[in-house]
C-alpha cells in the first residue's frame, strides 16, 4: 500500500477486488501475446474498470471496462494490477463500523456524486443501453448447455480483436477446452439473438489455412472439416491489406462468410478510410464494421450472420484465379475428385481439394486423401 498525502491507495491484483469496485488498471504483468490481447480488449494502462458479476463458481467474472463487458478468467484477471482508493469518507470516520464495506460505500459515492450531472446522467443512460442490447444475453448465467441453431466459426489474424468480439457476444456462457488430440485450447460460447442460439468457436489466430503450427492447423481442420454454419473473418481495418489473404483463403474453401471489419475507430484516429460497400462487392461477401471492445457493429452483424445461415443473402464469394500451368493442372484433377465425393458428407469443393494436392501439405494430404478413399469405398468412381 502507498500513501499520497492523506490518500491512501492500495494496490492489487484485478480478481481480488470485490464486484462493483471500481478501481483502475495500473499495469499489466503479462507478457508477448497475453498483454497484447488484454490491450485489445480494453484492459490498458490507466482505463477504470469494475467487476460486475462473476460465475456461480466464482470463474470466470465479468467487468466493465471502457464502456463495454469482458468477461475474464481468474488466470488473466491476476496479470492486472489496479490501484483502488481507500481513502475514508467523513461518513465512515464517524462510525465505529469504518472499516466495514469501504469499498462499497466509496464506489456508491462516485456514483452519486456523478448523478448530480445531466452530462453524466445521459452517459449512463447511453451505456445501459448499449449493455442491453449487447451484453445482457451474454452476462446472464445460463442454466447447462443450450441448443444452439447455428455453429458460428471466429477467424482471423492474431491481434484483430476476435477474442474481444467473442467475450462480448458470449459474457460468462463460454468455456474452454483442448482440441481433440492437440494440446491448443479452443474457447466455446454461445449468444442468444432474436431468439436463436449461436454457438460460437473462438478459433485461434492464424495468418493461413496453410499450416505452419499446431493452432493454424486446429484453426484450418475446424473450417475445413468442422462444417460451421456461417465463418466469420475478423479483420483489423488499421492494416486490413494484411488480413485479406486469410479472407481469400477461406473463401476458396466456404461461401458461407461474413467479414467483420474491426477497430474502424482506430483507423478513424489514423485518418484511413475504407469503402466498405466497395469492399464487400469485390469480396461478394457482407462486411460490418464493428468496435468488438466498446460493442458497436454486434447488433448488425448478428443480424447478418443470421440472414447468411438462412440462406437470406445471396453471395457471389470471389475465387482467386491463379497462373495457366496452375490452372490447366487443377481442371486434370478436379473431375476425378468431384465424381470420387459424389455424394459423400465431404463439403469442401473438389478445386480447393486439388489445389491443396498440389500443395503438398503431408497432414493435410493424408486428411484428403483418407476422405477421398472412403469415398471410393463406398461407392465412388474406381481408384
Amino acid at each position: 500500500m502507498t500513501f499520497r498525502g492523506t490518500d491512501a491507495v492500495e494496490v492489487v491484483r484485478l480478481s481480488s477486488v470485490s464486484p462493483y469496485v471500481t478501481c483502475r488498471i495500473c499495469r499489466l504483468a503479462s507478457k508477448d501475446q497475453a498483454r497484447r490481447r488484454l490491450l485489445h480488449i480494453g484492459f490498458a494502462p490507466g482505463a477504470q474498470v469494475t467487476p460486475i458479476r462473476r460465475s456461480p463458481t466464482g470463474d470466470p467474472t465479468a467487468y466493465s471496462v471502457r464502456g463495454a463487458i469482458v468477461a475474464l478468467r481468474r488466470e488473466q484477471a491476476d496479470e492486472i494490477i489496479v490501484t483502488l482508493d481507500v481513502s475514508p469518507s467523513p461518513e465512515s470516520e464517524s462510525s465505529p463500523d469504518n472499516d466495514v464495506n469501504t469499498h462499497g460505500s466509496h464506489y456508491r459515492s462516485q456514483v452519486l456524486a456523478g448523478l448530480m450531472t445531466p452530462d453524466h446522467f445521459n452517459r449512463l443512460i447511453r451505456r445501459a443501453r448499449t449493455r442491453l442490447t449487447y451484453a445482457v444475453p451474454g452476462v446472464m448465467r445460463i442454466g447447462g448447455k443450450p441448443t444452439p441453431k447455428y455453429t458460428v466459426a471466429l477467424a482471423g489474424n492474431p491481434n484483430t480483436g476476435k477474442s474481444a468480439l467473442f467475450n462480448a457476444l458470449t459474457g460468462l456462457n463460454q468455456h474452454t477446452g483442448n482440441w481433440p488430440g492437440k494440446t491448443v485450447r479452443v474457447a466455446e460460447g454461445f449468444s442468444m439473438h432474436k431468439g436463436a442460439w449461436f454457438r460460437l468457436i473462438d478459433l485461434p489466430g492464424t495468418y493461413s489455412l496453410l499450416s505452419s503450427s499446431r493452432e493454424e492447423e486446429v484453426a484450418r481442420d475446424f473450417i475445413c472439416f468442422g462444417t460451421p454454419d456461417v465463418t466469420v473473418v475478423v479483420t483489423d481495418a488499421t492494416c486490413l491489406e494484411r488480413n485479406l489473404d486469410l479472407v481469400l483463403e477461406i473463401l476458396e474453401v466456404t461461401s458461407c462468410v461474413v467479414v467483420a471489419l474491426n477497430l474502424v475507430d482506430e483507423a478513424y484516429r489514423k485518418k484511413i478510410s475504407i469503402d466498405i460497400r466497395g469492399l464487400s462487392s469485390s469480396l461478394g461477401v457482407p462486411v460490418i464494421p464493428t468496435v468488438a471492445r466498446l460493442g458497436r457493429g454486434l447488433g448488425r452483424l448478428m443480424d447478418t450472420v443470421q440472414a447468411v445461415a438462412d440462406g437470406r443473402i445471396e453471395l457471389d464469394p470471389l475465387r482467386p484465379v491463379y497462373d495457366e500451368r496452375i490452372e490447366r493442372i487443377v481442371g486434370l484433377i478436379e473431375p476425378w475428385i468431384e465424381n470420387a465425393i459424389q455424394g459423400d458428407s465431404c463439403s469442401l469443393p473438389a478445386r480447393w481439394i486439388a489445389l491443396r494436392l498440389l500443395d503438398g501439405d503431408p497432414k493435410l494430404t493424408e486428411e484428403l486423401l483418407e476422405r477421398l478413399r472412403k469415398a471410393v469405398s463406398e461407392g465412388g468412381m474406381s481408384a
